[in-house]
């Protein structure tokens, strides 16, 4: 694992590359706008996975000959489900289990993956070490980055994306009947996340692009 992020960048350059700048996006549990929704929704999916397993399990409803019975828990001696478990209950406490993912797990996973992240300007692409254990790698020659998309909070603090959301329209199909539909997927472009003074960084890469189409001129003539 890497210590800071000139160790995780600087393991990436290239020989003659110059590293400019280096960061990391902000740590820890991170709630963004988006996820009002979401949380929204996952509240609702939970209350209803628990209301309809305990339901069913409570009526005895699903249940199969031959079920396994968990009869106490190991610690202290007492009953942890009055019926056997059936393929009902599993695939309730499966629901259950996204419901809580959704709710709450996937803030951690979040700040697991951003505290694996790091982000590097060199003077001559862009570079980003992230992932859940750190093990993915991103390059962005700054010749091809076309637009850099800045959103700024009042702390100063924001995210720079290099490019555009893009939508690529996409066939849908179910594995369990030949019913197909048309839609698009969502693709987020690769972005500076939640770094400190964005606005700096903004200019300090804008400042790196025209130095290189500079020498890119100069070259030619």
């Amino acid at each position: 694992m890497w210590q800071d992020a000139e160790q995780a960048i600087g393991a990436q350059l290239a020989p003659g590359e110059t590293l400019i700048w280096t960061g990391r996006p902000r740590t820890g549990l991170v709630f963004r706008p988006y996820d009002l929704l979401i949380t929204a929704f996952s509240a609702i999916w939970l209350m209803i996975a628990v209301y309809i397993t305990g339901t069913a399990r409570s009526m005895g409803r699903g249940m199969i000959p031959g079920g396994f019975r968990i009869t106490s828990n190991p610690f202290t001696g007492r009953p942890m489900f009055m019926h056997p478990l059936s393929m009902f209950d599993i695939v309730g406490f499966v629901f259950i289990a996204i419901g809580l993912y959704l709710l709450l797990g996937r803030f951690f996973v979040d700040a697991r993956i951003r505290a694996n992240t790091y982000y590097g300007l060199t003077d001559k692409r862009v570079l980003i070490v992230t992932g859940f254990l750190g093990n993915h790698f991103i390059s962005i020659p700054l010749e091809r980055i076309g637009e850099l998309n800045v959103s700024r909070r009042a702390d100063g603090s924001g995210t720079i994306r290099f490019g555009r959301t893009a939508y690529l329209e996409d066939w849908h199909g179910s594995s369990l009947s030949d019913h197909r539909h048309y839609g698009y997927r969502r693709i987020e472009p690769p972005s500076f996340e939640l770094i400190d003074d964005v606005l700096a960084v903004r200019d300090l890469i804008v400042r790196t692009q025209m130095s290189l189409d500079d020498a890119h001129g100069s070259r030619r003539e």
